[in-house]
């Protein structure tokens, strides 16, 4: 016992000093150019205000998604409960370990007794299909850009090819490989999850429609960001960039992936020639704005959903709602 309690503490510690780092790396990335950004920056309040309000409109989408998923996993969540998890989770993901979806899971399973298991293969589906969906988006936009005579990185090709590949994941016949009977139930659990798109064509694409709005609504602040900083982005540059954003989520570390969005927008965007510094600093300035609607929504969020926790915690067994 005291070995595991030992093991969990240096893992713990260790991800606090890794996080520290990045962070400290990063301010200092920020120390060292501030010259150079104070010379582009050309912030509007109107810029500001409008990154704000995209800020706001993105739990409400995020919401519905969660509303309308978890709804076919047989769970009757209402529009209220998917934005307030929407705000609670992106709010847990500024921890050093995102805690988004543990957060949901714990209270979807504490009022609406859904499995951790179904749950968390249920989001996993979703997030391996919107990679594809953007892969193959990407390589659309990649292919366009070849008729303009437009120079593309290999890089491009290379990582949105294997976004788009991710389709080879669903191909796989998980139903029929061998499972063991100790673990049968939570293995069927999961591919009850995970299978919930593919049984439904109509919910994919619903699902897809609302993640494509979230992406373009991420688009549309990296737009803004790379504008007020003197970069004249196009839309097609910044929808690849949203979309390639969302790897953050494989490796996110440090609150809320820091230094990942960074990284991956800001070498896609000098890949195609513009500075580094620049490109890393409009992201950082689209964080810094968002920040506020997350940290605001959240703690309400947070409030609101452990208030019907409360209240669900008080009614006898035989008027909790059961999952069929």
């Amino acid at each position: 016992m005291k070995r595991m309690m030992a093991s969990k503490h240096l893992r713990s510690t260790l991800v606090v000093l890794i996080s520290l780092a990045i962070i400290g790396a990063f301010a200092y990335y920020l120390y060292k150019n501030a010259d150079q950004y104070i010379n582009l920056l050309n912030l509007s309040p109107l810029g500001i205000v409008l990154l704000l309000v995209l800020s706001f409109f993105q739990p409400i989408f995020n919401g519905m998604i969660n509303t309308v998923m978890f709804r076919s996993l047989g769970v009757k969540l209402s529009h209220k409960e998917g934005f307030l998890l929407a705000t609670v989770g992106t709010l847990a993901n500024q921890l050093p370990i995102s805690g988004g979806i543990a957060t949901k899971a714990f209270y979807l399973k504490q009022k609406y007794n859904l499995s951790y298991t179904k749950n968390f293969s249920a989001n996993l589906a979703l997030y391996c299909c919107t990679i594809c969906i953007y892969g193959l988006l990407g390589l659309a936009i990649l292919f366009f850009w070849t008729f303009s005579n437009t120079t593309i990185s290999a890089i491009l090709w290379i990582g949105f090819g294997a976004m788009a590949a991710t389709i080879f994941i669903f191909i796989v016949p998980l139903h029929r490989l061998p499972i063991p009977a100790s673990i049968s139930k939570w293995v069927q659990q999961a591919l009850e999850g995970w299978m919930f798109l593919s049984k439904n064509p109509r919910l994919l694409i619903q699902l897809m429609t609302l993640q494509i709005i979230t992406m373009l609504l991420l688009a549309g602040r990296f737009w803004l960001a790379f504008h007020m900083l003197s970069q004249d982005v196009t839309a097609a540059q910044v929808i690849l960039y949203s979309m390639a954003a969302t790897l953050q989520q494989i490796v996110s570390l440090a609150p809320g992936g820091l230094g990942v969005r960074e990284a991956i927008v800001g070498g896609m965007a000098t890949s195609q020639g513009y500075t580094t510094s620049a490109s890393v600093v409009a992201v950082g300035l689209d964080r810094l704005t968002s920040i506020v609607v997350v940290v605001l929504l959240g703690w309400i969020s947070t409030v609101l959903l452990g208030r019907e926790l409360s209240s669900t915690r008080l009614k006898t067994p035989e008027q909790q709602p059961e999952q069929p």
